[in-house]
């Protein structure tokens, strides 16, 4: 929730105008999250009981850390059920509320893991199909390695570039071709490399030399949304076509940001393969979410899910394009969630 916003939402036009929603991916998992919510709502403890089912693992022990097993948590494994789990928990809790009314929402969004829990909150897949299919995304990455053109397998990563101009960033990865892509564009001064372990830390190196603030190595053991991905898209492609034959029209309108435009049912299946090896472009999907607003409806972003990462993304990039009369919420607590009910 944007602090500046707080006291004067009641008397704008929030109320009176079209909502975004949007759902966190990897990376936003945190030890203990979703806490507050099941215990304020224990009737949606359901649906952990059934992405553990199928995980063959129980979830909440490694998110409460449980015998120490939080330790679990930044595993792909655990992490892309888990996110999925919690952000359709609290999507359907929104909706059953009333706090999200159907006839208000624009556009549903997610960003990379989150395309999952978006085109189910756009009635894509029931919950138990949607987390069968991430357990498989979940376990097909975290035991995924790929190799270099000798053929050996190499480890693999991810970086956060704070601080850099993307001109900068692809300068540097003109010297890494084949190893080192732009995985997301996540705002102006924030871009996730992938690739190589050794490629990326060489290449990180380089970018930070060059002026940026600083380089996050993520919590992943893989090169997401790149070309190094791309065996791993063919065997989802191959489970897609075997599980997941038809999907339901979809009640909302699912916008994809990878495609950077908005997806019908018919082409879910196709945008999650290419998904895998395409980036995120965050910042272009806002941009064009917002530029093509022509009727300035949108007045409301709500990220749904764990932690607020999105939100401050969208702050920016919304600050950037000068539509401070956009209102930003998120759903980590209970309390920001209330905030949602009272003012949105």
């Amino acid at each position: 929730m944007r602090a500046d916003k707080t006291e004067s939402i009641k008397n704008s036009s929030a109320t009176n105008g079209k909502v975004v929603l949007m759902f966190p991916g990897q990376g936003s998992q945190y030890i203990g999250m979703g806490k507050e919510f099941f215990l304020k709502n224990n009737e949606f403890n359901k649906y952990f009981d059934i992405s553990s089912s199928i995980l063959g693992e129980n979830i909440l022990d490694v998110i409460n850390d449980n015998e120490g097993r939080g330790y679990l948590l930044d595993n792909t494994r655990y992490s892309q059920i888990a996110v999925y789990t919690l952000s359709c928990a609290m999507n359907d809790h929104l909706i059953k509320r009333g706090v999200i009314h159907k006839e208000k929402v624009k556009y549903v969004i997610g960003h990379s893991l989150g395309d999952y829990s978006a085109i189910y909150c756009c009635g894509g897949y029931d919950f138990k199909e949607g987390a069968q299919l991430v357990v498989f995304r979940g376990k097909l990455m975290a035991g995924f390695t790929s190799g270099d053109n000798s053929g050996l397998k190499k480890e693999m990563m991810m970086a956060a570039v704070i601080g850099s101009d993307i001109n900068t960033i692809l300068s540097v990865l003109e010297k890494y071709k084949n190893s080192v892509f732009v995985a997301n564009y996540n705002d102006y001064s924030q871009i996730v490399i992938s690739g190589f372990k050794d490629e990326v830390l060489s290449a990180g190196d380089e970018i930070k030399n060059l002026g940026a603030k600083k380089i996050i190595l993520l919590k992943v053991s893989i090169a997401s949304h790149c070309p190094l991905m791309k065996e791993a898209s063919i065997r989802l492609a191959e489970y897609l076509e075997k599980n997941l034959k038809n999907l339901s029209d979809l009640k909302f309108q699912f916008f994809s940001t990878t495609e950077v435009k908005k997806i019908d049912g018919g082409s879910i299946k196709e945008t999650l393969i290419k998904q895998l090896i395409s980036p995120v472009r965050w910042v272009e999907s806002i941009e064009k979410i917002i530029g093509d607003d022509s009727n300035a409806e949108i007045k409301v972003f709500i990220e749904i899910g764990p932690q607020k990462v999105l939100s401050g993304l969208v702050k920016r990039i919304l600050s950037r394009m000068g539509r401070e009369d956009i209102t930003i919420f998120n759903t980590d607590t209970p309390e920001d969630i209330e905030r949602i009910a009272n003012e949105a």
